[in-house]
C-alpha cells in the first residue's frame, strides 16, 4: 500500500539559498540538544529537520549534541572531546559523553558531562563566533545555564524548547516525590528556564497551563508541534515483508513502530489482541525498549495473539512497513501528565504513510480525531481498544483508505517541517526586533 507512483515524494535539495525579499535577515542559530540525531544516526529527528530547513532558508546552523544517546540507531564515533561533522549543511559538534543504560546514575553522569561540555564550548570554540539565537532544546532543563551564558555573551536571543515537562513527568509517570533531591534540583532548573528565556517553544499544546505557574510569561510562549517529512529509501525490507506475509495469511494486520517502554501502552494492545476473534488479526511491532522481553512473553502466553517482534530499524524502513499495514497503532499509558497534550512522532508518521490509525490515549489534545484519520479509544482499556480494532476491520478498504488520505492531507497542511521551522525562525526574528537594547 504505497502512494501514487509507489513511493514517498523526494525531498528538495538542501543547499543554502539567499533569503527571499521580505524574509528575516540571515542568522546564526546555535541549537543545543544532547540527543539530537540525523537521518543516518536516528532520532531525535526534530533538531535535524528544523536545522535543515533553516539552512535552506539561508541561515547558518550549529548543533551541539552528545556523542551518546539511547535513542539513536547509530551513535557517532568520537576519539576526542569534540568531533566535527557536516550533515545537510548543518555543522554538528559531537561532544563526548559517557554511555549509559536506563535512567540511573550513569544517565545523570552523562547529562552532567554534556552540560559541562557545552559550557566548555562557550569558553572556547563559540567565543569568536557570531551567534544570533541560542536554542536550549534537550529533553531536560539543565542546559539552560550554559545556553544563558552564551546568549548573554553574544547578545543573542535565548530560546527554550520544551519537549517534556520536567520535573513533572518523572513525578507523575515514575512516582518520584516532589521532595526528592534530584526533583528539587530539576525544579529549580525549570524555574530558571521560565525566568530567563526570551522565547519558549513547546511541542505540547497545553503546556503553558503549567509553565505559567512556574513564572513563564504566556506572551513569550508559542506552540510548534512535531511534524513529519518524507523519508529516504528503506534499507531493510524485512519489516515490510513481514507485514505483507501476515496480511497474505488473511490476518487484519496492525503495525506499531517505536519504543517498547512501559509507557507506550503495548501491554494494553496485546491484551486487546487476545480479546479479538482467533485467527483473524495479527500484530507486527518494530523497535526496542526496556519492556520488550516482558511484552514478548506476554504475547507468547496468550492463545489468541499472533505477534511478530522485529528489532529496531531506520525510520525509512519502519515507515515502509507502516505503509503495508491495515492499521497503525499509536498509544500511551493513561498518565495524568498527558493532560497538557501529546506530540507522538508515530502519529504524524502514520498520517504521512496514509494509513488509518487506532489510537489508545487520554490526553489534552486528540490528533487522530482532529484529522479524522482513525479511531481513538481511552488509554489502558483493552476492551475498548479491541472494539476499536474490530470496528476498523469492519470498514471497507475504501473507507479505511479515505481515513488514511485524511491523515496525510492533515499532516502535509499542518505539520510540514518547512513551515514549522519557518514559524520558529520568524518568532526568533520578531523577538530580536522587539527587544530593547542589549542584555
Amino acid at each position: 500500500m504505497m502512494f501514487a507512483g509507489g513511493t514517498f515524494p523526494r525531498d528538495r535539495a538542501t543547499s543554502p539559498r539567499v533569503p527571499p525579499p521580505g524574509a528575516a535577515p540571515s542568522m546564526h542559530l546555535l541549537l543545543v540538544n544532547h540527543y539530537a540525531g540525523s537521518p543516518r544516526h536516528g532520532m531525535e529527528f526534530r533538531p535535524h529537520q528544523f536545522a535543515k530547513n533553516w539552512v535552506k532558508s539561508g541561515h547558518e546552523v550549529t548543533i551541539l549534541a552528545g556523542s551518546y544517546s539511547h535513542l539513536r540507531n547509530l551513535n557517532p564515533t568520537v576519539s576526542e572531546r569534540v568531533t566535527k561533522e557536516t550533515i545537510d549543511g548543518i555543522r554538528y559538534r559531537w561532544l563526548r559523553t559517557p554511555r549509559y543504560s536506563g535512567n540511573g546514575l550513569r544517565r545523570i553522569r552523562s547529562i552532567h558531562a554534556f552540560v559541562k561540555a557545552v559550557d566548555r564550548e562557550r569558553r572556547g570554540h563559540l567565543r569568536e563566533m557570531r551567534i544570533d539565537a541560542v536554542i536550549a532544546s534537550s529533553t531536560y532543563p539543565f542546559d539552560i545555564d550554559p545556553c544563558r551564558r552564551i546568549a548573554r555573551e553574544h547578545e543573542a536571543t535565548l530560546v527554550w524548547e520544551v519537549h517534556d515537562l520536567w520535573p513533572l513527568s518523572p513525578i507523575e509517570i515514575s512516582g518520584y516525590s516532589a521532595r526528592h533531591p534530584l526533583i528539587r534540583v530539576t525544579q529549580r532548573a525549570e524555574d530558571r528556564c521560565c525566568r530567563d528565556a526570551d522565547l519558549a517553544v513547546t511541542i505540547l499544546p497545553k503546556a503553558i497551563e503549567h509553565l505559567r505557574t512556574r513564572g513563564l510569561d504566556p506572551s513569550a510562549c508559542i506552540c510548534i508541534p512535531n511534524g513529519a517529512e518524507a523519508p529516504g529509501a528503506a534499507t531493510d525490507h524485512a519489516p515490510a515483508e513481514a507485514v505483507r506475509r501476515m496480511r497474505s495469511e488473511g490476518r487484519f494486520t496492525i503495525v506499531h513502530a517505536g519504543g517498547h517502554g512501559d509507557y507506550h501502552g503495548l501491554d494494553t494492545l496485546i491484551r486487546a489482541m487476545d480479546a479479538l476473534p482467533a485467527g483473524r488479526f495479527g500484530l507486527v511491532t518494530i523497535g526496542e525498549g526496556a519492556a520488550k522481553d516482558r511484552l514478548r512473553s506476554l504475547a507468547d502466553g496468550l492463545a489468541n495473539v499472533h505477534a511478530r517482534f522485529i528489532d529496531r530499524v531506520d525510520r525509512a524502513s519502519a515507515l515502509s512497513a507502516m505503509t503495508e499495514a491495515d492499521v497503525v497503532y499509536a498509544g500511551l499509558r493513561g498518565h495524568s501528565i498527558y493532560r497538557f497534550g501529546i506530540g507522538l512522532n508515530k502519529i504524524y508518521d502514520a498520517m504521512l504513510c496514509g494509513r488509518p490509525i487506532i489510537g489508545s490515549y487520554t490526553a489534552g489534545n486528540d490528533p487522530v480525531t482532529e484529522a479524522e484519520c482513525g479511531i481513538r479509544v481511552p488509554a489502558d482499556d483493552p476492551r475498548s481498544l479491541a472494539a476499536g480494532i474490530e470496528r476498523l476491520a469492519s470498514f471497507s478498504a475504501d473507507r479505511r483508505n479515505e481515513m488514511g488520505k485524511n491523515g496525510r492531507r492533515h499532516v502535509l497542511e499542518h505539520h510540514d517541517f518547512e513551515s514549522l521551522a519557518g514559524r520558529l525562525v520568524d518568532a526568533i526574528a520578531k523577538q530580536r526586533t522587539s527587544s530593547e537594547g542589549p542584555r
